[in-house]
């Protein structure tokens, strides 16, 4: 099972450093060292930030579940989602 600081990590990497930067309090030297270095602790500081930035992902962030009823997803599941009705059957 992923851990909380892989899904930190996995929503880092899809958010993309600029992004993080620019609607964050928190430097671009935290958050590479938070993406790229295992061993560094991730704060409550960061998932409070990644939670307002994607409140969507709250759920899955804590305890990497979804509920896609009540409007809790995850990265993947959207990917999925925009993948599935990109689709044409025709």
């Amino acid at each position: 099972m992923e851990s909380i600081d892989d899904r930190v990590r996995t929503l880092v990497d899809k958010a993309g450093m600029d992004e993080l930067v620019k609607k964050t309090e928190i430097g671009s030297t935290r958050w590479r060292t938070v993406r790229y270095d295992k061993r560094t602790r991730i704060s409550t500081h960061e998932v409070e930030a990644l939670t307002k930035l994607y409140p969507q992902y709250a759920l899955w962030l804590a305890l990497g579940q979804i509920a896609p009823e009540s409007g809790q997803t995850s990265p993947d599941y959207d990917e999925a989602n925009r993948t599935l009705t990109g689709q044409n059957a025709g």
